[in-house]
């Protein structure tokens, strides 16, 4: 939605998000994962923005209409001109030629290859334009589309390279060959990041189902199940529950429609469509039509039983982000590992937590990047941090520590959306919340105080100054009992410093937790070192409340 306010001579504008997501007319997923594929492609099909991911969708309904033809012609522009992200509306677009020439016809199709040819695949090729080549995403896609358009037109001439399609497929074969193999070794550079999941499934789908390459289809499919796998280790009730690399305001405050959560409804039969996609409809026709095989994880992304996951993973080259995520039925909650402490931040979230059924009774905390609403910084007012904090979690207990500076915003703050809780005490600098079978603590060093007024109120909570802490404490009814209970049990919770920098907090349940300078944590006669921490993850079953000894541990699985 764009606000305008004009006076004779000037006038100020401004972009405010919307997104909305049909969750009561969606209903309940289809039971079978047949009907699952139809009601997504549906979905977009139907509620997608006009793109040429709606416009593949349609055509894989055998829709050829008048509106799916508008939308591939208003793309063609975007590509034409090499806009920003023009990589990511060609590379459906060039499945879509591919795979229905027949209902997109002869005219639209030589339209569809003059922009194929025309278009600029490389930074080596000549150019000047706005497009980013430098992001891991990014490459990806590039690499798809000149592979398979190379591909599709193999004989014609490509008038920015100026090489024939056949060396334009190899070339990008081999660029997508070094892609696989620093992904393979360190996995995603945007850590773990919700927005960026379904841009790196755009590409390996296209992959898997489009190119000739019978070594590239099969890297492209373990690429797919890895990254399906990731997700559903950290979600929670099917919706991603994490730290993250690169974060938006909107994708942390859109739950309901971000498209994991489709891709989750898609999958495990939970979670809802908006109106945005990247991957959904591909996915869906790799499942459908291209014989994709993928485990199913739904036990792991919608965990239930008495039990609790620990999943411990590293991601980026030398293992640079180390992330830590605990889960149960009720509750889950992740966050980074001895994560640049005290730098300058960019679009990090560096803890996430969720509790009960509703995916938008979540919590994270932040130091602002920038105190515009809606605005475009990196980081912005909720997405990033300016400054990073020290983060160190066991279990359902964790601490963030501030440390910012001059000029950055004099306050850090937390999500913490009352009207999504069923229950809100607010006793200074002590706020509790249930949902569902969840309870929630916070303490901070200071008073705290929930707004009242502006595009949060209700919805954030603030502590004053640039250095200050959190500590977040989650439970449950089946452990903790009531509201009272649980508020009996843990209100007494505080960190304390040791002169070498430890941190111990006496918890309840897990006893003495000390967290190291060096970002280790012992408790419960256990020690967790980031440094230990491995690309493939290591995935534990516990039990849901304190452990009585190593025997407690019941599986190691990887």
């Amino acid at each position: 939605m764009e606000l305008a306010l004009s006076v004779p001579g000037f006038s100020a504008s401004r972009v405010f998000g919307t997104e909305i997501a049909h969750a009561r007319r969606q209903g309940p997923a289809p039971a079978t994962a047949e009907a699952r594929i139809a009601e997504a492609l549906q979905a977009v099909a139907e509620g997608g923005e006009a793109d040429t991911v709606t416009a593949l969708a349609r055509l894989a309904r055998g829709d050829q209409g008048a509106r799916t033809r508008a939308m591939i012609a208003a793309a063609l522009e975007h590509i034409d001109a090499c806009w920003d992200c023009a990589d990511f509306a060609l590379v459906p677009l060039i499945w879509s030629r591919m795979r229905w020439p027949a209902l997109l016809g002869e005219d639209l199709c030589t339209r569809i290859d003059r922009t194929i040819l025309g278009y600029r695949y490389w930074m080596d090729e000549p150019g000047n334009d706005v497009q980013w080549y430098f992001s891991e995403n990014h490459a990806l896609l590039f690499h798809t589309a000149a592979h398979l358009a190379g591909t599709l037109l193999p004989e014609a001439t490509f008038r920015r390279s100026g090489r024939k399609g056949h060396e334009q497929a190899r070339i990008g074969a081999e660029r997508l060959g070094i892609w696989f193999d620093h992904f393979e070794a360190w996995e995603m550079a945007e850590f773990n990041s919700a927005p960026y999941f379904p841009i790196d499934l755009k590409g390996l789908t296209a992959i898997f189902a489009l190119s000739p390459d019978a070594g590239l289809r099969a890297r492209a499919a373990r690429g797919i199940a890895r990254l399906i796998e990731l997700v559903a280790n950290s979600a929670h009730r099917g919706v991603l529950t994490a730290a993250q690399g690169r974060s938006y305001e909107h994708t942390l405050r859109g739950t309901s429609t971000l498209e994991l959560s489709a891709i989750g409804r898609l999958l495990w039969g939970t979670g809802s469509f908006g109106a945005r996609f990247h991957a959904t409809p591909q996915l869906a026709l790799c499942l459908r039509d291209h014989g994709l095989s993928l485990p199913d994880l739904r036990d792991r992304a919608v965990w239930t039983g008495e039990t609790a996951q620990e999943w411990r993973f590293a991601q980026g080259q030398g293992r640079f982000a180390r992330l830590y995520h605990h889960k149960t039925a009720d509750h889950a909650m992740g966050s980074a590992m001895a994560y640049r402490w005290g730098e300058w931040g960019y679009q990090e979230t560096l803890l996430h937590a969720r509790l009960g059924d509703d995916p938008a009774a979540q919590v994270w905390i932040n130091h602002p990047g920038e105190v515009v609403h809606c605005g475009y910084g990196r980081p912005s007012y909720w997405g990033g941090s300016a400054s990073i904090p020290r983060v160190q979690q066991y279990r359902d207990l964790a601490l963030l520590r501030f440390a910012g500076v001059a000029p950055q915003p004099d306050f850090t703050h937390a999500w913490f959306p009352v009207a999504h809780f069923d229950a809100v005490r607010l006793e200074g600098r002590l706020p509790w919340a249930e949902a569902g079978q969840a309870h929630l603590m916070l303490r901070a060093s200071g008073p705290l105080m929930l707004l009242e007024q502006g595009p949060t109120a209700g919805q954030e909570l603030r502590l004053a100054g640039r250095e200050g802490w959190w500590l977040v404490r989650l439970g449950s009814r089946a452990l903790h009992g009531d509201g009272t209970a649980f508020a009996a049990r843990f209100g007494a919770l505080v960190p304390r410093e040791g002169p070498d920098g430890t941190i111990l907090i006496e918890d309840p349940d897990y006893g003495p937790v000390a967290m190291h300078p060096d970002g280790c944590i012992s408790a419960e006669g256990r020690r967790l070192d980031p440094e230990e921490t491995t690309v493939r993850g290591t995935r534990i079953v516990l039990p849901r409340g304190a452990l009585k000894g190593g025997q407690d541990i019941r599986e190691d699985v990887g």
